[in-house]
């Protein structure tokens, strides 16, 4: 009997490319990578379509279109078996006599739950899991973060000084990393579902929060301000616009909600921490029930230190540049532990140069 596990591995990296390549495009969906395979050869390929489009498996399909009919199959996640937005995935495979199907992950939502293998092995499709998992698991971090815990993903990004500013004593943070940094950043963004600044940042910055040195769909502007003090500000904030949401706590006087309901954004009510600010899990609770995937947190310091104490987070993207700021403004403004034994250590990712900054990624060591 022969081993099919290298063959399997070699499309499934090809599906999985597709997928990096699509992340950012389709949510609230995972952007899913699929290929076709016959005879050994390439005979379709696609990514998921934007929210409301065909799925990654039905675009492949067609592009293969009679070549469909005896092929192999590969796909990221487990195909879906139910009606959505979509028809089920299951069916269009079924239907264009596929003999094959091998996926990287089972999906957690509760519509699926490894239904797709039942429905395919009861139609004679041979169903292969797991291959090339870890990876796949990773590609679709976001969505699977989401459905086992019903919050965001969470990756905080910084960027500082050696000494670890992420501004000057006066406020100026223009810019501390270079261009290559930059627009690593943007791709960022372009890959995450929303995107958060506190409100300081927010008034000393105006920030557009949007793709611009790369191409991708913009993420959903999300502000975190307690007391709604952006309402206050003259002018307003360019964020204050339809499509953002607006993190407040319970007793943001009431002249100042009426006035950011006049913006189109829309407000949105969670309960408070112990230091008086918005509470991260609150906050991500009511994000996750909007279906909010993925949310980069871009500061500033009071904000990123608020997830951090709250160990609210998954990743940090942490750039460092060659400069020294001195007395300016932390990277965690006003956190801080007693002794070096008790302050957190996360574990390294990996670290990338770009140009004469330096890219370090974080995650939480849990236990």
């Amino acid at each position: 009997m022969s081993d099919d596990r290298p063959e399997d591995e070699r499309w499934m990296g090809l599906a999985l490319r597709l997928a990096r390549h699509g992340t950012g495009s389709t949510y609230p969906n995972p952007c899913v990578g699929a290929v076709v395979v016959k005879g050994g050869k390439l005979v379709g390929s696609a990514c998921s379509a934007a929210t409301g489009g065909p799925h990654a498996e039905v675009r492949a399909l067609r592009e293969a279109g009679d070549e469909a009919r005896g092929a192999s199959v590969y796909v990221t996640l487990e195909p879906c078996s139910h009606f959505g937005r979509t028809p089920p995935c299951t069916g269009a495979l079924i239907e264009a006599g596929v003999a094959k199907v091998v996926y990287g992950v089972a999906d957690p939502a509760g519509h699926a739950s490894g239904r797709a293998k039942d429905t395919l092995m009861a139609a004679g499709v041979e169903v292969r899991e797991g291959v090339l998992g870890e990876r796949c698991r990773r590609v679709h971090g976001h969505y699977i973060h989401h459905e086992t815990t019903g919050r965001p993903f969470v990756a905080l990004k910084s960027a500082t000084s050696l000494d670890g500013r992420i501004a000057t004593a006066s406020g100026d943070s223009r810019w501390i990393t270079g261009e290559p940094a930059r627009a690593y950043v943007h791709r960022l963004r372009a890959r995450y579902h929303g995107i958060a600044v506190g409100v300081g940042t927010l008034l000393a910055d105006d920030p557009r929060l949007n793709v611009r040195l790369v191409q991708g769909v913009d993420p959903l502007p999300v502000l975190f301000d307690t007391q709604l003090r952006s309402l206050a500000a003259d002018p307003r904030p360019r964020l204050l616009r339809a499509g953002t949401l607006v993190i407040h706590g319970p007793d943001a006087p009431a002249a100042r909600r009426e006035a950011l309901a006049s913006t189109g954004a829309e407000g949105v009510e969670v309960e408070l921490g112990e230091n008086g600010s918005v509470s991260a899990p609150a906050a991500l609770e009511a994000l996750g029930e909007r279906s909010i995937r993925s949310l980069l947190v871009e500061g500033g310091g009071q904000l990123l230190a608020s997830f951090v104490a709250a160990e609210a987070w998954q990743r940090w993207f942490y750039f460092q540049a060659p400069r020294f700021l001195g007395d300016g403004v932390p990277v965690l403004g006003g956190l801080g532990w007693p002794s070096v034994a008790q302050a957190p250590h996360p574990a390294v990712v990996r670290r990338r140069r770009l140009a004469d900054d330096l890219l370090t990624v974080l995650a939480p060591r849990r236990g």
